[in-house]
């Protein structure tokens, strides 16, 4: 988190550790600027919601109803469930709602559609099964909505081409033409 390098070797390993950073070096220097400019999704009083950080305010409520309004999002906790827990809930809801109303309307506009589609914990931000089955983070919803489209759009071009050949890029350049920047913004943000 503070950009240290901490370097860790066996007790009577014989080996030139400054020799090892000097060839490292530029692999090193590109981590830590990746590191610096990566966007969490979650910093522990503030998350992110359609690409803007809100600044979580809770209140103690049976009514499980999520205020969103001037850069603050008010989470209802109930007895016995912690904040993350509720904050995780909310946004897996936003996320369902978002990736169902993307997937009817590219459905309709690309002729594409999915057997089905889940949000879940997972480390990428989606795939797209052999079956059909697309599956999404449910960190969707804190991403930019262009990129959140993106993400969505990418996946359905797999029920197409199910891997990322030529014609995969091709298929996903027809229906997103700067699909590269796309990728490259969506590395900068680091899903929980």
């Amino acid at each position: 988190p503070n950009l240290e390098l901490d370097i860790s070797i066996p007790l009577r390993f014989k080996v030139d550790v400054r020799a090892i950073l000097r060839k490292k070096r530029d692999w090193i220097k590109k981590k830590c600027v990746e590191m610096a400019n990566s966007v969490k999704m979650f910093d522990g009083k503030r998350v992110l919601y359609r690409g803007a950080y809100h600044r979580l305010v809770t209140v103690r409520s049976t009514r499980r109803k999520v205020r969103v309004w001037n850069g603050k999002i008010a989470l209802p906790i109930c007895d016995g469930t912690g904040l993350k827990q509720a904050l995780k809930q909310w946004m897996r809801s936003e996320t369902e709602k978002l990736v169902r109303g993307r997937l009817a309307s590219h459905s309709r506009r690309y002729r594409l559609s999915a057997n089905g589609f889940s949000v879940r914990d997972t480390k990428k931000w989606a795939y797209c099964t052999k079956t059909g089955d697309l599956v999404f983070n449910w960190q969707i919803a804190g991403l930019p909505l262009d990129l959140a489209d993106y993400v969505i759009l990418h996946e359905m071009i797999h029920l197409k081409e199910f891997n990322h050949s030529r014609r995969f890029k091709y298929e996903l350049a027809s229906v997103c033409p700067d699909f590269k920047e796309k990728e490259a913004m969506l590395k900068r943000f680091v899903a929980e």
